[in-house]
């Protein structure tokens, strides 16, 4: 019963990522991803240098590209809320999902600048239970710790 249940948690989750897939090539464009990165990097590097002023600051910048193409609320939302957040743990959470979906954004849709982009991971984050971002580079600037743990974290 165990394995039934699993391997349709699997099938299910495959479905997920296939409609999530299917969903960004129809609906987005790598030229439209293209605009979205370097805001979402400027968030990324703000968290890292633990600074939540030029976090929101980011956040505003993405959210106002973002409204230039369709409407994308899995990012949107989460990125809405960092500009909102009153702590720099608390804009460090919906960064997670905000970068969850720009790691699916760059899969899926890809981008057009031809800029190198990385997939960082810190297995600590959270809990243990592990964060991904995306950054410009393979030094490991971590946004979920900052200085704290700056350097934790591998690239994928």
């Amino acid at each position: 019963m165990k394995n039934i249940i699993t391997s349709l948690l699997l099938a299910l989750s495959f479905g997920l990522v296939a409609t999530t897939a299917s969903a960004h090539s129809k609906d987005l464009k790598p030229e439209f991803v293209d605009t979205l990165v370097p805001a979402y990097l400027d968030l990324q590097t703000a968290l890292a240098a633990d600074d939540l002023s030029a976090a929101q600051n980011a956040a505003n910048t993405l959210i106002e590209a973002a409204s230039r193409g369709p409407e994308f609320a899995p990012l949107t939302d989460p990125v809405a809320k960092i500009v909102r957040a009153e702590t720099i743990k608390v804009a460090r959470q919906y960064f997670l999902a905000a970068s969850n979906e720009m790691i699916s954004l760059v899969d899926h849709v890809g981008t057009t600048s031809g800029q190198k982009l990385y997939v960082a991971h810190c297995p600590m984050a959270f809990g243990g239970e592990g964060g991904d971002w995306i950054q410009g580079d393979r030094t490991v600037n971590n946004p979920y710790y900052g200085s704290m743990m700056l350097r934790c974290g591998t690239i994928k």
